[in-house]
């Protein structure tokens, strides 16, 4: 691929990295009532023991933990408002609701851009956990059997997103910069005070219930998107002499084809090669700038129902450029 091809893919899409204040300012108040006005009405359900009020109130939760994470999203590219200073503080405020430290995540996720594809830059790219076949083979029993659980889907859409956001949004890595760290910081003294509180008046089965529960399906529901977006066959992985960013980021991602309800629930984040390519566009707009560039270019289209047949692929094989599934490391 050359810089032209890039270039034009830049020019295709920048006419709607275009912003519109008061559709983000309706976004984010609608965002914030109703997830909160869903974990109220769980705490509802459970005081007042009508539970069937959960089977509605647990999935507006769950919707508009989604939509706070779209938004946090866009803010950390600051996509989402045009000042760089109230994309932070909208950042830090919607984050908090879905225990995603913003500078944390803005600091990896930014780093996920810069490395996308890169093989000897792993440990900067916050990727889902990719091994080649050669370090398959070479690597410890006990690795290989950590590794091939933790890509199976048992694991990858129930324990791993768990993990990855509950457990290691607590975390301080040594790559962090310093907002990173105190964002962690900050926002782990803020949780025990707060489920403390919350807990010691409720009891933990009703914190369970009404926040961790919508919280993991939240989780869920990400690491089943984040897995499509970059996790197919033909993806993008190199090694560092080999690599060239133009083209990992035109090519190592995926532009999933999704119904609209879901396309409204992750924020359009399906159209991943847009995103990519231009991530001043803002979610609003992706759709729309995903249509534009596949009048021009042949992007890797995978229908939504497919994550599930990748999620069978493990191992990067650097001889056929390809994913392909562990058991293809035993031949």
């Amino acid at each position: 691929m050359n810089s032209a091809e890039f270039d034009k893919a830049i020019k295709i899409l920048q006419p709607y990295a275009i912003r519109n204040p008061y559709y983000a300012i309706s976004q984010l108040i609608l965002t914030i009532l109703m997830l909160y006005f869903g974990i109220l009405l769980s705490y509802y359900s459970i005081l007042n023991s009508n539970f069937w009020i959960l089977v509605v109130s647990i999935p507006i939760t769950v919707a508009f933990m989604c939509r706070s994470y779209v938004i946090e999203h866009d803010c950390g590219h600051q996509s989402y408002f045009r000042s760089a200073n109230l994309n932070d503080l909208t950042g830090n405020i919607i984050g908090f609701g879905i225990m995603i430290p913003y500078s944390m995540w803005k600091f990896i996720h930014n780093s996920h851009h810069m490395h996308v594809g890169n093989l000897d830059k792993r440990d900067f790219n916050p990727e889902i956990w990719t091994m080649t076949i050669t370090e398959f083979r070479n690597a410890s029993r006990i690795k290989r059997t950590l590794y091939t659980f933790m890509r199976s889907r048992f694991a990858r859409l129930i324990i791993v997103p768990t993990v990855n956001y509950g457990l290691a949004c607590r975390l301080i890595h040594p790559n962090f910069n310093k907002k990173a760290i105190v964002s962690v910081l900050i926002h782990n003294i803020l949780y025990l005070l707060l489920f403390w509180l919350i807990i010691s008046k409720i009891g933990f089965v009703s914190v369970f219930i009404i926040f961790f529960l919508p919280l993991i399906l939240f989780f869920g529901i990400a690491a089943f998107t984040f897995y499509g977006q970059h996790q197919f066959e033909d993806t993008y992985w190199r090694a560092d002499d080999e690599w060239n960013w133009k083209e990992a980021t035109m090519y190592g991602a995926t532009d999933l084809q999704s119904p609209v309800w879901f396309r409204w629930l992750i924020g359009n984040v399906v159209c991943h090669t847009a995103h990519h390519i231009h991530f001043q566009v803002p979610f609003y707009r992706l759709h729309e700038a995903q249509e534009a560039l596949n009048n021009e270019f042949h992007f890797k289209k995978i229908s939504i129902t497919e994550v599930w047949h990748l999620l069978g692929l493990g191992l990067w094989d650097e001889e056929k450029q390809k994913l392909v599934p562990i058991k293809n490391a035993s031949k």
